[in-house]
């Protein structure tokens, strides 16, 4: 609920995917939260196609996976191909993740997002949607955001989580650093009129340096193509119906298909510089923007907006120092640019279009390959810091508990796993108890992996591992954590 003054706790611009799973994180965790979108609806075209288990980890607490999946198919891996069809590199995804959940799966976005905001609208968010942002100020108390209509918003911190052209980010005045990629690409959505025999089932990347292309299936009857354009071609040159049914004929008849959307982006690799300014954060597209050759556009939003979403709660709740909140950008930005890098890398593998380059790599993919392999896991772990200890940084494995996913028994909270009992006599029970769930491994052994061989095991709110070690070393971490002190 909001103060006596009208102030809530947080207001989010933006209700794309990252705007509400940060609403919907912070709702759960007893903040009072207004949302400001400026579309009246959800975007009626899919735009990202791919998500994580981690992603659907994340929409597991806020009680939607299941309805996600549903609408899904897995995604099973990935090839990449020379122009004339052969394989250069092909790996396989794992069906099932360490988190419990399918390693990756395709989806229709503006399904999706209905779904999430479906989860959102359950829990007690205003959100206020066609309600276009016209100005940000603070001050030592809190937030104004004042509409184009309507009372304005005041609020203790505000997330602008309104994609590449922020709004929030012009507020706090940081700049986008470039990683050095951008290429324009066509993105061709299609409808398929009936079964069409010979798509893929999984995505193909083809290395072809006349026209480097992507082929990305999606939940019937969709079905998507990406076309990179070439030097000195222009929007209005690829975007013609008969140029978008010439570059697809050699996969598809043109007239098995409708056009749902093109579009031409442009792809590249940018952070902003700042992510905080005293009460204001950014987080999804308004932070860092990757090009989506590993599809983790999304996914790096929904990251943070789950970092996030727990510090500030403990924060306002005054279980923490405003110093946890720094942590968000020393966290999320060496995580999400590694991301960045990785898929620049493949985008730099894809988009040679020199005939003599692209015939080199060829020749080394085509000596090197030995067939399909697992997908590395470019997903890295969190940098040590003030919220990552000893043994710490990864994201936790997620057994089954008496057939309940174990996030769901542990909550919203930290979770305490031990080889050793720990009863009511020890000295930091209570305080533990008030913070969240403590497991012993003995009567609990499904958690027993999680300690990694260690004594105790600490797991954050946001389910990445934040110490390994002896009782009363994890507890020091976890208290100065909170309290923002690394222990020596």
């Amino acid at each position: 609920m909001s103060g006596a003054d009208g102030t809530v706790d947080l207001v989010v611009v933006g209700f794309g995917p990252t705007g509400a799973t940060l609403a919907g994180l912070c709702a759960r965790r007893g903040l009072s939260v207004v949302v400001v979108e400026r579309d009246a609806e959800v975007f009626p075209l899919p735009r990202a196609v791919q998500c994580d288990h981690e992603v659907l980890r994340i929409l597991q607490e806020l009680g939607c996976a299941d309805r996600v999946l549903e609408g899904s198919i897995l995604n099973d891996g990935i090839s990449f191909l020379t122009a004339d069809r052969r394989t250069l590199l092909s790996a396989t995804v794992s069906p099932t993740a360490s988190t419990g959940w399918p390693s990756s799966i395709f989806f229709h976005q503006p399904t999706f997002e209905a779904i999430l905001r479906d989860a959102v609208n359950a829990l007690d968010v205003d959100v206020r949607t066609g309600a276009e942002v016209v100005s940000i100020a603070q001050d030592a108390g809190g937030v104004d955001v004042r509409l184009a209509e309507g009372a304005p918003v005041r609020a203790r911190y505000a997330v602008g989580c309104d994609g590449a052209r922020s709004t929030t980010r012009g507020r706090i005045g940081t700049a986008l650093r470039d990683t050095g990629f951008e290429e324009s690409w066509l993105v061709v959505d299609l409808v398929l009129t009936d079964d069409v025999p010979g798509l893929p089932t999984r995505c193909l990347q083809v290395c072809d340096p006349a026209r480097p292309h992507t082929l990305v299936p999606m939940p019937a009857p969709r079905f998507r193509f990406e076309f990179m354009l070439l030097p000195g071609e222009t929007e209005e040159d690829v975007r013609r119906d008969d140029v978008i049914a010439d570059l697809m004929s050699s996969w598809i008849d043109p007239g098995r298909a409708t056009v749902e959307r093109s579009a031409v982006y442009t792809f590249h690799g940018l952070v902003a510089g700042a992510w905080r300014d005293r009460r204001l954060f950014l987080a999804g597209d308004a932070a860092h923007q990757t090009p989506p050759f590993l599809g983790q556009g999304m996914c790096a939003g929904l990251r943070d907006a789950a970092n996030l979403a727990w510090k500030l709660a403990a924060f306002l709740d005054g279980t923490a120092a405003d110093t946890l909140l720094d942590t968000y950008q020393a966290e999320r930005e060496p995580h999400a640019t590694a991301v960045i890098d990785a898929a620049v890398g493949f985008g730099q593998l894809i988009c040679m279009l020199d005939p003599t380059e692209a015939r080199a790599r060829n020749e080394a993919l085509l000596a090197d390959y030995r067939g399909e392999t697992a997908v590395p896991d470019f997903i890295p772990p969190l940098v040590p810091g003030a919220c990552v200890g000893p043994g710490g940084g990864a994201l936790s494995p997620q057994p089954r508990v008496d057939g309940v996913l174990l996030d769901d028994r542990v909550g919203a909270g930290f979770l305490l796993c031990t080889d050793t009992p720990v009863g009511p006599g020890w000295r930091d029970a209570d305080w533990w108890h008030a913070r969240g769930t403590v497991l012993d491994a003995r009567s609990v052994p499904e958690v027993a992996a999680l300690l990694d061989g260690q004594e105790a095991c600490v797991v954050r709110p946001d389910r990445y591992v934040l110490a390994r070690g002896g009782l009363d070393e994890v507890t020091a971490w976890t208290r100065a954590a909170l309290g923002g002190v690394v222990p020596v």
